[in-house]
């Protein structure tokens, strides 16, 4: 019986995550980034991120470069993603209180690629949350899913100050852990 159990509990945790990195996800060759599994770092790391501008949820526009000097946590996430809605607590709390920390917290949704609702069904859906502390990022041409080759949800673009792509991870990360990279990054 404890046998069946240990199976049943492993079966569910892999169709958990597999749900949040396949469930609609286009492929794409042309813009794919190599990923290692070890380290979650891809080939870009080291490499300056390009400026983007991307309206948010709350009707504003926000860019890279309002950040200059900043560390930035980049969160790709999708609404139909269990691992996703999960951490969006964590995500909020990180970005909560700003004042004095070296780094900003933003995430971005891709509407109507990988399985994304429309833009204005998400923002319709996303009201009805409670998570007011971090920006949602609108990436409504996915431009900067095809830059940084994100297939899979969460995945997470770790930015240095000087601009440069420090790290990139994808899965599940826990606050500690996004913390503790922030920490190490320069």
């Amino acid at each position: 019986m404890k046998k069946i159990a240990l199976v049943a509990t492993g079966l569910l945790c892999v169709g958990l995550l597999g749900a949040c990195s396949g469930q609609g996800m286009e492929s794409s060759n042309k813009s794919e980034t190599k990923q290692t599994a070890k380290t979650g770092n891809s080939e870009q790391d080291g490499k300056k991120v390009q400026e983007f501008n991307l309206q948010g949820v709350d009707g504003k526009t926000y860019r890279l470069s309002d950040y200059k000097g900043k560390k930035v946590y980049l969160k790709f996430w999708a609404s139909w993603c269990s691992i996703c809605l999960s951490t969006l607590g964590d995500t909020n709390d990180l970005a909560k209180t700003e004042e004095g920390k070296d780094y900003v917290v933003l995430s971005v949704v891709a509407p109507t690629f990988n399985g994304e609702k429309s833009e204005a069904d998400f923002k319709n859906w996303y009201q009805s949350l409670d998570y007011k502390d971090f920006p949602v990022l609108m990436d409504s041409k996915g431009d900067l899913l095809k830059e940084y080759g994100i297939r899979s949800y969460p995945s997470a673009l770790f930015i240095a100050s000087d601009g440069t792509l420090a790290k990139t991870h994808i899965g599940y990360m826990s606050k500690e852990d996004i913390v503790q990279t922030l920490k190490e990054m320069k």
